[in-house]
This record gives C-alpha cells, structure tokens and sequence, in this order.
C-alpha cells in the first residue's frame, strides 16, 4: 500500500482501518477476474445509489454477463478505507472524495455521475431546531451549525451559505461527522442547526425542524461513480456494462415508482414514517462530472490545504465509458 501523505488523512485512516480489521471489515482483495467472475463496489445505503441497488435486483447486471458484488459500509470514511487499501474495485460517492484519493496516491477516477440536485428537488438542506422557530439562518450560523469538517457537505453549506450572503467568516461550525448524532443534536436541541442529507431531511422537518435553506437547482451534489485505474485499463469492457446495467437500473425507477419504494426501504436508510410517503426522486442519464464543479471543489480543498498539489481533469476523470 502507498504511503499517504496527509497527516490529517493518515490518522483518520488508520484510524477506520483497525476498526475495520477487527470487525472483519472487507473480506479479500481486489483481484483481476474476467466478467462474470466478480466485482467488488463500494456503495452507501442512499437514495442516490438506488440505480446501483436497482440494478442488481432486478438483474441487469448479470444479463450484462457481470457478477457485481455490492458491499455496503456504514459510513463514507469505512467505505475510502477499503479502497485505499485496495480491497474494491470502485465505489458509488459523492465527488470530493476521490480528488482526495487521488491526491494521496490512491489511484481512481470517475467515470459518471448518477445523480444530482434539480431545480425541484433538494438533496442536502440546512436546517433550524425545533426550539429555534423564528431565528434567521444569520443568526444561527453565528451560534452554530452541526457538520462534518472538510467533507462534500462542509463544502455544499459553505455554498448554500454564500448564496444567501453569508461568508465562512460569519459561521461558526460544530463538529458531528456522524449524522445521525448530528441528526440528534439538532432535533434535541444541542446544535442550533445543521447541515442534512435527504430523506433526514423530510423526517426532521416533519419533527418540527425548520429548512432554512437548501441546494435545489444550485447543480452542487454531484454523486459519481468511481473506479480503480487498473481496473479501468485491465477490464474496460465490464466497466462499460456496468454503466450500462445502471442505466438500466435508473430507467427502471423512474418507471416503476411502487417497486422503487420497495428497493429504496430494502436498501436504504428510510427514517419510520416515510417508508409509504417519501417522494423518491427521478434519475437522471448518466454522464461525466460537470468540468466547473470539479474546478470549485478542487479549488476549496486547495485553499483549505487538503489537495496540496496541482492536478489536471484527466487525473480525476476517465471518459470513454458512458453507455
């Protein structure tokens, strides 16, 4: 395994992998097999991975001659691990993380986004507590708000702030990388607000949180699709089918709104409450991360000093995949 050069990256990785290790974390390495021999990926139980989930329940992978192995984490740091050491051949996430692989000499790329916010439909919200009803989202982000540091959703607030006229500099943030504690301290209080994903959204407004502002039609929550580079040039044939299988997989949602509920409460974590009532979104075609975004995130991580070397589009970026 290569030597990872941020301190920062190095203690959170040893970290989470002594975790893993003792709890049996992934079993194997990532070994070159022909298709129909087994993919190993990465995935998180959301609502954006649904295509990936559909996919495989519905069996568009193994018509595509692939046998695709989803190994599902808890959280996204689990999930980094097991491919810094090399133990999947790619993984569904959001698209800051594999900048920072890259970065730190894991070597993968993206090869399509599945998902994104539209102007009607929100991902990623900031929200009041419930025994904060009149407050503006100024004065809360004076007293607090409850996030991960250096991670896609510090990133997307920072944005959903900025839109609104507030600066880094007014904000005061609280650490909870773990959202569902994170969830917790805002529905209790302990936090004046904080940064969520959907469906933690909808269940938390529906407890009495208030949305104070979220990132519908801001086109900032870019989910993609990532493989190793020795997979990509050693199987490029599978990795094509794979997108093609999910496409398949996305299609199916959008078509079969009943059965998707039924995959989503399967696979996902669906708060109690909403498994009969969320509106799941629709999907859309895959395609390549959009070239601005990539250039915004990767100028943040610089200038907070978490990418410390120049890198080019094509080091994140492989094309030539897309269905």
């Amino acid at each position: 395994m290569k030597k990872i050069k941020s301190p920062r990256f190095l203690a959170a990785f040893l970290i989470v992998l002594m975790a893993l290790m003792m709890l049996g974390g992934c079993s194997g390495g990532n070994r070159d097999v022909p298709a129909a021999k087994g993919i190993k990926f990465g995935i998180l139980p959301l609502i954006h991975a649904l295509p990936i989930f559909a996919a495989q329940e519905q069996g568009f992978f193994t018509a595509a001659g692939l046998k695709v192995e989803l190994i599902s984490f808890n959280s996204a740091m689990e999930k980094d691990v097991a491919m810094s050491a090399r133990q999947l051949a790619g993984y569904f996430g959001d698209i800051m993380t594999p900048m920072v692989l890259r970065s730190n000499d894991v070597p993968v790329k993206m090869v399509a986004t599945v998902f994104n916010t539209t102007a009607s439909r929100r991902m990623f919200a900031l929200l009041a507590a419930p025994n904060r009803p009149t407050e503006s989202l100024s004065q809360l982000a004076k007293e607090g708000i409850a996030i991960g540091s250096n991670t896609i959703v510090e990133y997307l607030a920072v944005k959903m702030l900025e839109k609104q006229g507030i600066s880094p500099q007014q904000t005061r943030l609280i650490e909870a990388k773990n959202i569902p504690i994170r969830l917790q301290m805002l529905m209790e209080g302990q936090a004046p607000a904080a940064a969520l994903p959907e469906p933690l959204v909808t269940f938390a407004e529906r407890k009495g949180a208030r949305v104070l502002v979220d990132d519908a039609g801001m086109g900032i929550s870019d989910t993609v699709l990532v493989f190793t580079d020795d997979f990509l040039k050693q199987h490029p044939e599978q990795v094509r089918a794979f997108l093609k299988a999910v496409s398949k997989g996305a299609d199916y949602l959008n078509n079969h709104p009943e059965e998707a509920r039924i995959i989503a409460n399967k696979h996902c974590r669906i708060p109690e409450g909403l498994t009969k009532t969320l509106t799941l979104p629709s999907y859309p075609a895959l395609s390549l991360p959009n070239r601005s975004q990539l250039a915004d995130i990767y100028g943040w991580l610089r200038k907070k000093g978490i990418i410390s070397r120049d890198m080019a589009i094509t080091e994140m970026v492989a094309d030539g995949f897309l269905p």
